[in-house]
């Protein structure tokens, strides 16, 4: 028989290997699929996925999460700025909370509000789950890429014709759109060892990524390529990325490709669409010259909406002192601001600065960024400490996409992020502690803080 140390460590090496293929399989579902895998859960109590993962890990491993939260909070280090601004961000969450539910705004809203501060608590479970599973990122990255390999062309051939809706919407349909072509890849050239072998998802990753035909998407993938271009000192892979998506709609354009696009996207899949709705974002009237359509003005038409919108946000931020520094409170019904959405059940204005300035004022906006810049400084020093730029150009893409679509204050976003960031994080911890860190390996430190927190867990 084992001795009770020997069984209780065994115990606890289950419980990390369950969480870390929950995790995986979670982050894969949230990547493939976004907003349709949030509403899996308990619909009539209004409890999805997210907000049940989060409930578990508080109650079930309470220690990973406030063990580590509180220990930076008292003894500083490099999870030191973003604990704290996490801790005002919840606090100043709740105040909104309550001054909404005062001043008599729907308590189902202003909850719902709550959760964007919140959502950071993710990061907490990444970083737990990577100390001990150093190799999940990588795993995340292959999983999601051959995933995309197959959910891809099925949901653009067939899966997006389906009109059934996920239980407690009335919109999101039950296979949501794939995407994140672009992560798949970058991710792919970064962290996987011989990403050669990945042709195939690769390729399949750059068609979806086109088609998919989110600008936001475009533009910020262009931005995190160059930003691992440049840190990294590898502009030729940057450059075939770039030169492998233009043989794509030349090859679109000379095989006379145009299929349907999805009813949630509008127009049609063809390499004369695609790059008549990049155009638009810039000059619509190029567009149409471009393409000699007047379905051009639709893809224009997407972003004036959001423009009359965030104009409306903004004005009403103006209209007193208590509005332009803490925001009406959270419950307040930002579609009420324009006469064309009070019908609908929008709640975010699709962009992260009009969003936090909406709901809670300058101060709001100053947490949030903060938090962010915390972020930031975090995955600048895993830069310098491993030598690897991927955690700082995906996060940008991210943060780039935030301000142009609902990403970071919905759960399909924002948990992925912190998670991710978390994950990454994870295995350099204890390197970046250091004042002058010298770049190790991330398999290297990966192994040395495993088994160090390992250790000390036992």
């Amino acid at each position: 028989m084992g001795s009770p140390e020997a069984a209780f460590h065994s115990t606890r090496l289950r419980d990390w290997d369950a969480w870390s293929k929950y995790l995986l399989l979670f982050l894969v579902g949230f990547c493939l699929t976004g907003r349709s895998f949030s509403y899996l859960g308990i619909p009539p109590a209004k409890l999805f996925i997210g907000d049940l993962t989060l409930a578990a890990f508080v109650i079930f491993r309470p220690r990973q999460l406030f063990d580590r939260w509180f220990g930076a909070l008292t003894l500083g280090g490099p999870l030191g700025a973003f604990s704290w601004v996490l801790l005002i961000s919840i606090l100043y969450g709740v105040f909104e909370t309550i001054r909404g539910l005062f001043s008599g705004f729907s308590p189902l809203v202003a909850i719902q509000n709550l959760v964007f501060n919140l959502y950071p608590l993710f990061f907490f479970l990444g970083l737990w789950v990577g100390t001990r599973r150093p190799e999940l990122m990588q795993r995340l990255l292959q999983f999601y890429a051959w995933g995309l390999c197959i959910y891809g062309p099925l949901y653009y051939l067939v899966l997006h014709n389906v009109t059934a809706t996920m239980p407690g919407s009335d919109s999101v349909p039950i296979f949501g759109q794939a995407g994140g072509g672009a992560f798949v890849i970058l991710g792919l050239l970064c962290l996987v060892p011989k990403p050669s072998r990945y042709w195939l998802p690769m390729t399949v990753a750059a068609i979806i990524f086109l088609v998919g035909q989110v600008r936001s998407d475009w533009f910020g993938a262009a931005l995190s390529f160059l930003i691992w271009g440049v840190l990294e000192k590898k502009m030729k892979p940057v450059a075939m990325f770039f030169l492998g998506l233009t043989a794509l709609l030349v090859l679109g354009a000379v095989f006379d490709v145009n299929l349907p696009s999805p009813s949630t996207r509008g127009g049609a899949i063809s390499s004369r669409e695609i790059v008549a709705r990049g155009l638009s974002a810039i000059d619509p009237e190029l567009a149409k010259d471009y393409t000699g359509s007047e379905d051009t003005g639709m893809y224009a038409g997407t972003i004036h909406w959001r423009e009359m919108w965030w104009h409306a946000i903004w004005v009403n931020s103006q209209e007193n002192k208590t509005n332009l520094i803490i925001g009406p409170g959270y419950g307040f019904l930002l579609k009420n601001l324009v006469s064309y959405l009070k019908d609908s059940d929008i709640r975010t204005p699709h962009n992260i600065f009009y969003f936090a300035l909406g709901y809670s004022g300058w101060l709001g906006v100053s947490i949030f960024f903060a938090l962010q810049l915390a972020c930031i400084t975090m995955l600048w020093r895993l830069y310098r400490v491993t030598g690897k730029a991927f955690g700082l150009a995906a996060y940008s893409s991210t943060i780039f996409a935030a301000f142009f679509g609902n990403v970071l204050e919905t759960p399909s976003g924002a948990i992925p992020l912190y998670c991710i960031i978390g994950l990454l994080i994870a295995p350099s911890l204890s390197g970046l502690a250091r004042p002058r860190p010298e770049r190790v390996s991330l398999v290297d430190r990966s192994q040395e803080f495993a088994e160090v927190n390992a250790f000390q867990e036992v």
